[in-house]
């Protein structure tokens, strides 16, 4: 147990049973935990389903998932290599829970209906927002089946622009943030899946202030300027937005 730590969280006690140290030598951005909890607390996971951790990175996610919830889980990224995530797989003792892959997202190597979910945490933004990603992902879950996906995102309108300070810290990457209208849309219109949930972390940007500021604390802060942009934000634009559906 690792209750007492510089990232505990009453919002998000499972995460708390996992040593920070290992969370934040995997981590690719944002407190995959805290998302991957938040994401999951809307659906009904039970030992023996299988599960698409798509764009896993390292698979901490899906050690996450195997463990608390004892489904198997195919983790999937394209970045990263098979090899860590199985060693991520070993340390917490769930190897025989987790089948780690190298591969692409827009070419699945799975059957027609394999899976009962499918869940991408903060990685959706690069390959989903198309009009034709949702069809393509979706051939693999099940009919009723769930999908759910947690991104970061836009909390209020940006019609009449982008903030400059969101400009600045989005950079090469403000192509891929959204808001929840319009991800709900796209879901909507894609005519396959029937959206269950569509909302927002609470006070996401306080989470998101308070794992940079872990990163801080223990020295592996990359970007430590950047959070007098969260702290000045306080969620009016920044956030992470939840969608789960049920394939028709």
């Amino acid at each position: 147990m690792h209750s007492n730590n510089i990232l505990h969280s009453d919002v998000f006690p499972r995460s708390n049973h996992y040593d920070p140290m290992w969370i934040f030598n995997n981590e690719m951005g944002h407190n995959p935990l805290w998302l991957t909890e938040f994401l999951v607390q809307s659906l009904d996971l039970k030992p023996g389903m299988r599960v698409l951790d798509l764009g896993c990175g390292r698979g901490i996610t899906s050690v996450f998932l195997a463990k608390e919830f004892g489904v198997q889980v195919y983790a999937v990224d394209l970045w990263e290599k098979a090899d860590q995530k199985w060693e991520n797989a070993k340390e917490y003792h769930v190897e025989h829970l987790i089948v780690p892959l190298h591969g692409d997202a827009r070419s699945l190597p799975f059957a027609k209906d394999f899976f009962d979910v499918i869940l991408c945490v903060d990685s959706y933004i690069y390959f989903g927002a198309d009009n034709d990603s949702l069809g393509k992902i979706m051939h693999f879950l099940r009919p009723e089946g769930k999908i759910g996906i947690i991104v970061p995102g836009y909390m209020n309108d940006v019609a009449n622009g982008v903030p400059d300070y969101l400009v600045k810290f989005l950079g090469d990457e403000l192509w891929t943030w959204k808001t929840l209208p319009w991800w709900k849309a796209l879901w909507e219109k894609a005519g396959i899946v029937s959206v269950d949930v569509a909302d927002t972390m609470p006070n996401g940007c306080s989470h998101w202030l308070k794992w940079n500021e872990a990163l801080h604390t223990i020295g592996k802060n990359r970007h430590p300027d950047e959070m007098e942009i969260y702290r000045n934000d306080n969620g009016t634009y920044m956030g992470f937005i939840r969608l789960i559906g049920t394939k028709m």
